[in-house]
């Protein structure tokens, strides 16, 4: 195997390794030396691909950011109006927690750590900023095309319709088994929708 498949690989693991290790433990309780230890991976191979845990957590924030983006960009590009790409969407929300293999507990980690630490604060709060301003233009695009009403301010709608997918998220977190968070979601995403289509 090829240097850099190798280090690719390597990378993997400590990505894969960390994301149980901190869904299981937590972050704070998860050490450099258990990743290590139970990725099969020196200290030296970890600080050769990672600067520091912290790093790697951001590292592993990036790489489900990058999936939400891939979902929503697939749903956008099959569909032939912007309700139709809202709604599905809301229909592939499923595909969120399985892109996060650590499942909730994992995203709650995420928060919790956004809230302590400013650079994890910072790198959450920029892809927030660019979802709302995706679906503040989405909701443009809905006006011009008639979908939506042309009184709906989009960047009051953007900030329910995320306002709506979070809030659902934390309740899918603390409740896991307490509902069908993927049809609850569908259908919370609709009721905006509807509410925002044109009256003509």
């Amino acid at each position: 195997m090829a240097n850099h498949e190798r280090g690719i690989e390597t990378r993997n693991t400590l990505l894969d390794t960390s994301l149980a290790l901190f869904s299981q433990n937590g972050y704070d309780a998860t050490s450099v030396a258990q990743i290590c230890q139970d990725a099969q991976v020196s200290k030296g191979a970890f600080y050769h691909h990672f600067a520091s845990k912290q790093e790697l957590f951001l590292a592993l924030m990036d790489t489900w950011l990058d999936s939400v983006v891939g979902l929503f960009q697939t749903a956008g590009d099959s569909a032939e109006t912007i309700p139709e790409a809202l709604d599905q969407m809301a229909a592939l929300s499923g595909g969120l927690f399985d892109a996060l293999e650590g499942g909730f507990p994992i995203l709650l980690e995420f928060w919790t750590q956004a809230s302590r630490h400013p650079a994890v604060w910072e790198k959450a709060v920029a892809p927030y900023q660019r979802f709302l301003d995706y679906f503040a233009g989405m909701v443009q695009a809905g006006i011009d095309e008639g979908s939506f009403d042309p009184s709906v301010d989009p960047v009051k709608a953007a900030r329910t319709l995320t306002s709506v997918a979070m809030g659902l998220l934390l309740q899918a977190i603390f409740e896991p088994d307490g509902a069908q968070w993927q049809a609850v979601t569908r259908s919370g995403i609709q009721l905006v929708i509807d509410g925002m289509r044109s009256k003509k």
